[in-house]
């Protein structure tokens, strides 16, 4: 019989579903949860994570988990620092076990990624309950790992069964977050032009630096055109938020008050940026897909090059394929003026109606939402119960 006051491990890099899945729980009854995360998302950032400002705002307990990993390039620039990290591996494994022996949790819920290799594996030698999450149509060396040590395998693309073990594999689908379909805080978008289209540019929780300093370019010109909410990180390394702010001030009138420059969107302020939003100019992770597809949002993808498989062109190809998406690829060669180019052309079929394929906006909208499953929440969340 379920034990709801039993302790739920929550674990891994992708945040944004697991949020989706304690939500469910949550309503379900379940209360006690403990998240093992990273506290800074990146080295010498002086902000913390996206990731430990939403769990702060969801009341739940945040333990910071220091790890390594596995550096697949080695270069003389990189040695030491890949040396470092691989010492940092085994001080994971140490660091993991004290976890979950001081806080015994009745289940393990991982999202993937290298920091929750160690959690999964000490959990594993001790016996706990393993959930793993795949949110990508191509796994990642960590999840390939973690698979092994799961008792059960959720994934989100029906493409990814040939990767994990049929027999504890369960399609549920990326959960979203309910946030984004609620209309909470205008904050953002309030004092927006109307007569004017809003650009929405986001990079993910932490921002993504390619994107942000190809937009200071040509801020000015493109703000004739339309609003811009400029979700940018808070990276005390690159300091784009801080540049961002001061572009603002040098704005004059009107097109001071069409940019508004954040370093990241709250849960509350998501679906009113969301529901404003007639162009997103993105990374296309596995998550912020999801979320596009499930809003039906034209959008302009410009994939990570560097992921694993080269998922995120593989994500961006599926919003590609319903005509919603525009994929940009990163080179050395990409020019401000293409980005540039590209948004106008975007802006330019939001007033056509139209998709980038030519067909109604609505039809490709339709094409969409049938490509993900809307109850992942739901099903991951019978899959947790389901070990208790």
């Amino acid at each position: 019989m379920s034990k709801k006051s039993d302790l739920i491990l929550i674990t891994g890099g992708h945040a944004t579903p697991a949020f989706a899945v304690i939500t469910e729980l949550k309503r379900r009854g379940y209360s006690n949860f403990v998240w093992v995360g990273h506290k800074y998302n990146q080295q010498g950032n002086k902000e913390v994570s996206p990731e430990y400002r939403f769990v702060e705002e969801l009341g739940i307990k945040f333990i910071n988990l220091k790890t390594g990993k596995i550096n697949r390039k080695w270069t003389l620039q990189n040695f030491v620092p890949s040396i470092v990290s691989l010492l940092m591996i085994a001080y994971g494994f140490i660091q993991a076990k004290l976890i979950l022996l001081r806080n015994r949790p009745r289940v393990i819920v991982s999202f993937g990624g290298y920091l929750a290799v160690p959690i999964v594996f000490m959990g594993w030698v001790l016996r706990i309950k393993i959930i793993t999450h795949e949110q990508t149509i191509v796994t990642g060396l960590a999840n390939k790992f973690i698979s092994k040590f799961a008792n059960k395998v959720c994934i989100s693309w029906e493409s990814s069964k040939q990767y994990f073990p049929p027999k504890k594999t369960v399609l549920t689908g990326n959960p979203i977050r309910r946030e984004v379909f609620k209309l909470e805080s205008d904050e953002l978008t309030r004092d927006l032009d109307s007569k004017k289209p809003t650009l929405y540019i986001t990079g993910g929780n932490q921002g993504a630096h390619e994107m942000n300093k190809r937009i200071f370019e040509f801020l000015p010109n493109l703000l004739q055109e339309c609003n811009i909410i400029h979700q940018t990180g808070n990276s005390t390394v690159t300091n784009d938020y801080q540049k961002a702010l001061d572009m603002k001030k040098e704005l004059k009138g009107d097109i001071s008050i069409r940019y508004v420059p954040v370093d990241y969107v709250s849960s509350e302020q998501i679906g009113s940026v969301f529901n404003k939003a007639d162009v997103v100019f993105s990374r296309s992770g596995a998550n912020t897909v999801s979320e596009l597809l499930a809003l039906g949002k034209l959008s302009i993808l410009m994939p990570i090059p560097w992921t694993s498989g080269d998922e995120q062109t593989k994500n961006a190809r599926i919003i590609e394929e319903t005509g919603l998406g525009f994929i940009i690829i990163q080179k050395d060669t990409l020019t401000s003026k293409q980005i540039y180019q590209t948004i106008l052309l975007a802006l330019n079929q939001i007033k056509t109606g139209k998709g980038f394929n030519g067909r109604d906006i609505d039809e490709c909208k339709e094409m969409a939402k049938e490509k993900i499953i809307l109850d992942a929440p739901q099903k991951v969340a019978d899959v947790v119960e389901s070990l208790f």
